[in-house]
């Protein structure tokens, strides 16, 4: 720290005797420091003020007429207490180093002045100022990392919680985070809530007949039209295989004509040569279904009952 420790380091040098302050500021200056001089303790205070934010570090003679050197760092240290103020002085009167000591005065060089003692002591008198500084840089790092790894994690929290809550294939609502919100649905509503149970006729035969590969691009396809037809707060989900459910709040008389618009749109996909229905069963909440366990499964009834009928169907479950 020592052999830069003068690099772009602003000096106030409060020196009255012209050819020290002259000599002194020559040597400072060819080690890099910048240089704020003044003659007398009232000039340097009024150049503290006007460099206020610039000063690293005052050296100052102790000795001077209108104010003294001392007289100075006491205004000084009223705005400012933890700047290092350094003394030089031909002499080592004691008088004088109590009142320093009383203002904190980091310390002093005796004359005649010694480059070497300037470098010394301003390294010693700055050297906790840096450190200070560089813990500071250091905690600012430390701070601006620890928030990104914050991030990071709250960021890849989202991720996992969305693949826990998503089915791997369509994006869709998985069976698990289903039943969680449509579950909620079911107790914040007391009336109008509707269970769409759903599944893709003869699924088997399509897998059977064109591959597995195959069968995961139809329930894409199903997937994606039916999302197509729904509004934002209807819950869609994959149940498993080749069902899916929906639960949604209507208080429209034609609301079944969405339910059907589905059925329709899903039998009128265009994929390859393969074609494909799905059958439907819907039921509506009513006050005997306790949980939405029960509504789906009337639900699954009417689905069961659309499949049993001929498929490619709808079938609302009234009880």
């Amino acid at each position: 720290m020592t052999n830069n420790i003068l690099d772009n380091l602003t000096v106030l040098y409060v020196e009255d005797d012209d050819s020290i302050k002259k000599n002194t500021i020559v040597t400072l200056e060819l080690l890099n420091a910048i240089i704020i001089d003044a003659s007398n303790g009232k000039e340097g205070l009024e150049k503290y003020h006007e460099h206020i934010n610039d000063i690293d570090i005052i050296i100052t003679d102790l000795s001077m007429p209108i104010m003294n050197g001392l007289e100075m760092i006491e205004e000084i240290k009223k705005i400012n207490d933890n700047i290092p103020t350094l003394i030089t002085t031909a002499h080592q009167e004691i008088s004088y180093l109590k009142k320093a000591i009383e203002l904190n005065v980091t310390s002093y060089i005796l004359k005649p002045i010694d480059i070497r003692d300037i470098i010394t002591t301003v390294s010693k008198a700055m050297e906790p100022i840096k450190l200070r500084e560089e813990l500071i840089a250091k905690n600012e790092e430390l701070i601006t990392l620890n928030n990104s790894l914050e991030d990071k994690i709250k960021e890849r929290t989202k991720e996992l919680e969305k693949l826990a809550s998503t089915d791997f294939l369509t994006g869709i609502n998985n069976r698990r985070n289903f039943f969680k919100l449509s579950s909620e649905k079911f107790e914040n509503n007391t009336k109008n809530i509707y269970a769409v149970m759903i599944d893709i006729d003869k699924f088997k035969d399509i897998n059977d007949k064109y591959g597995h590969n195959i069968g995961d691009e139809v329930l894409k396809l199903t997937t994606k039209t039916i999302n197509d037809n729904l509004n934002d707060d209807d819950v869609f989900g994959r149940l498993g295989g080749e069902e899916f459910a929906i639960v949604y709040e209507n208080c429209d008389k034609s609301h079944l004509e969405k339910i059907e618009k589905i059925r329709r749109d899903v039998e009128n996909i265009q994929y390859e040569d393969v074609a494909f229905t799905i059958s439907l069963g819907v039921a509506k909440k009513e006050d005997f279904d306790r949980n939405i366990d029960a509504l789906l499964s009337r639900a699954d009834k009417a689905l069961y009952d659309a499949k049993g009928s001929g498929r490619n169907k709808l079938i609302f479950r009234e009880r």
